[in-house]
């Protein structure tokens, strides 16, 4: 199994974004395994939007962030052939639209971890991209973490 995280940290965060992406190439599907959201800032209770998305075909990464190359937990693994991004304040797009996998709440007091069954993990096909979207804006600039843990499954 090769397991690799896609992580931001300590970053402010003031706008509706994705907060990370991870897009397969031709040849490799992506199985996603967590995603975790934390701050450190808010000290009141806030609920923001978040969607988790399968984006289908022709997707069109989003732009305003970083590009992250994605770290193997395994010692020795190979480097990841999907690649990442983080805080994208244009949202990616995908010529045939975003599957909602799952529309949740993130409590920003309590953060926001998603640790399915196995049986119920995302798959991402080749040429797709999963991405974690903030689909409200926090009232006022909050320092984030995210993380996103996935596994290249051929």
């Amino acid at each position: 199994m090769r397991l690799y995280t896609v992580i931001f940290n300590n970053v402010s965060v003031a706008a509706v974004q994705d907060l990370i992406s991870v897009t397969c190439t031709a040849n490799m599907a992506i199985k996603i395994h967590e995603v975790a959201i934390g701050q450190v800032t808010a000290t009141t209770i806030g609920n923001l939007r978040i969607t988790l998305k399968r984006m289908q075909a022709t997707v069109t990464a989003g732009s305003g962030g970083t590009a992250y190359t994605p770290v193997p937990i395994n010692f020795g693994d190979a480097a990841a052939t999907a690649t990442a991004r983080v805080n994208d304040t244009t949202q990616a797009i995908s010529s045939t639209g975003a599957q909602i996998m799952r529309a949740d709440i993130y409590n920003v007091l309590n953060g926001f971890l998603y640790l399915p069954p196995i049986e119920d993990r995302i798959i991402i096909k080749p040429s797709q991209a999963f991405v974690v979207s903030l689909d409200t804006a926090p009232g006022s600039a909050s320092i984030m973490n995210a993380t996103v843990v996935f596994e290249e499954l051929f």
